[in-house]
């Protein structure tokens, strides 16, 4: 239907106009990667918390997802102004500094544009208290302040970050066939077997843990996907349970590891051909040489701690799943402790060709899968100094039209945050100060700072 729309449009726009749609990020039961395809240009819709509750999880997965769709910047078409809500069960006006944080963080992930819904807050109907930059009374107030404040500063320095260019290390791997057979074969979670499931545990939980950690810690991500895949960019590909894949698929993965490049893989993996049939071998079908193992038996599990705790964590904990593996080449590097699962691995990993492949066989706690792509990183031989930062002090990258790197540095608290700033000289955008490699720098609650370094490129 988007497709069909599409080209109906393409039909009658003039050259100087194009073709976009507003998506919603945490919807996935439309293939953006086919429905975009007669179209421009991503734009998307980003709502998330406010106050405490504001992380920066949903703008940097929401703009590291649609930038990586059509592989360029994006428009936001709807984001929170004040505060969101069909009823008045959610109000959280922002905090001060927290709505021009906002637009900046979408800008670091790659939007060209930040628009709000809407300009001013309804007098009736169903979005009420979806609140506009204007409230009620349809005067200027705290929040228009702010959206006028950081409009000002966009109009002085905004051509230094129109059109931002990501060069990211790593990829995370979306299948949206995956996505659709787990949501219809659940793994995981509750209700009757044959009843629609809501649980979306591909996306809401397996793929969205690993992005979580991987922004937390500042790690910069693109998503890749099955219909156009380009693995040969990146030195570490994560691969959520590949539950749906074709033997060429598996093929490309494989022959990615054996040029040298890593992967994170995930449980039910090679599983099931393209069309959703289990594969009448022993699995992991053509991954076997790959992970160096293989199994037959799986099972659900309640939450098991693992054997001596390998990850040194205080959330020693894996849950939902496990697979029956039984190790060829493949190094074990975590065992359930548990009176029968104890035998098979948790964790493996295996060289192959100039590479590695490591696999979980199951769903580990934040802090647990933390540890894995840290090390990851390493042995990919990724290395970025904001690597050294975490959540709350958030970092994001790009390169500029003048071909110069810019580096964003969000504090996500009500405490200000100091830090040693650890790339080229530069300029801070907002304050026009010079910024010296190794300068000791301060960002204040919920604010940001903005250093273009000096003729990098």
């Amino acid at each position: 239907f988007l497709c069909w729309q599409s080209e109906i449009v393409a039909e009658y726009k003039r050259v100087d106009q194009f073709i976009m749609h507003c998506f919603m990020p945490s919807v996935q039961n439309i293939d953006q990667i086919a429905s975009a395809a007669k179209m421009d240009m991503m734009a998307v819709n980003i709502y998330h918390g406010q106050q405490d509750d504001l992380t920066g999880n949903e703008i940097a997965f929401a703009g590291d997802y649609f930038r990586s769709v059509k592989g360029n910047n994006y428009l936001v078409t709807e984001t929170n102004a004040q505060t969101i809500g069909w009823t008045s069960k959610t109000q959280q006006p922002p905090y001060p500094g927290q709505m021009r944080q906002n637009v900046y963080a979408h800008i670091g992930s790659g939007a060209n544009m930040v628009e709000y819904w809407h300009w001013h807050s309804i007098h009736y109907g169903q979005e009420i208290y979806w609140k506009g930059v204007l409230s009620h009374a349809l005067q200027a107030d705290r929040a228009y302040a702010e959206v006028s404040e950081t409009a000002h500063e966009l109009q002085k320095f905004g051509t230094k970050l129109v059109n931002l260019r990501k060069e990211n290390e790593v990829a995370i791997l979306f299948s949206h066939d995956s996505h659709d057979a787990l949501n219809f074969m659940p793994f995981n979670g509750s209700g009757p077997d044959w009843s629609e499931s809501t649980n979306n545990a591909y996306r809401n939980q397996l793929v969205a843990q690993f992005h979580k950690v991987l922004y937390q810690h500042n790690i910069g991500v693109d998503f890749i996907f099955p219909q156009n895949l380009d693995l040969a960019k990146y030195k570490l590909v994560i691969i959520p349970s590949l539950y749906v894949a074709s033997d060429h698929l598996l093929e490309q993965i494989n022959e990615y590891i054996r040029n040298g490049g890593h992967v994170i893989m995930q449980f039910k993996s090679g599983f099931s051909d393209e069309n959703s049939m289990v594969r009448p071998v022993i699995a992991p079908g053509p991954l076997r040489e790959a992970c160096g193992f293989y199994y037959q038996e799986f099972s659900n599990i309640k939450t098991l701690p693992l054997k001596d705790n390998p990850f040194e964590v205080e959330e020693n904990s894996a849950t939902d799943w496990m697979e029956y593996i039984i190790p060829e080449t493949a190094e074990v590097l975590a065992y359930y402790d548990h009176p029968y699962f104890s035998a098979y691995p948790a964790v493996t990993i295996n060289e192959y060709g100039k590479g590695t492949l490591l696999y979980e066989g199951s769903i580990f706690s934040d802090q647990i899968q933390t540890k894995i792509i840290q090390e990851a990183i390493i042995r990919a031989g990724i290395e970025n100094p904001d690597h050294q930062f975490a959540w709350p002090l958030i970092a994001k990258s790009g390169i500029n039209e003048e071909k110069n790197a810019v580096h964003f540095y969000y504090n996500y608290s009500s405490a200000a945050i100091e830090f040693v700033y650890p790339h080229s000289a530069g300029e801070e955008l907002v304050t026009e100060e010079s910024i010296e490699k190794g300068a000791l720098l301060s960002v204040a609650p919920w604010d940001v700072l903005i250093v273009e370094e000096n003729g990098t490129r």
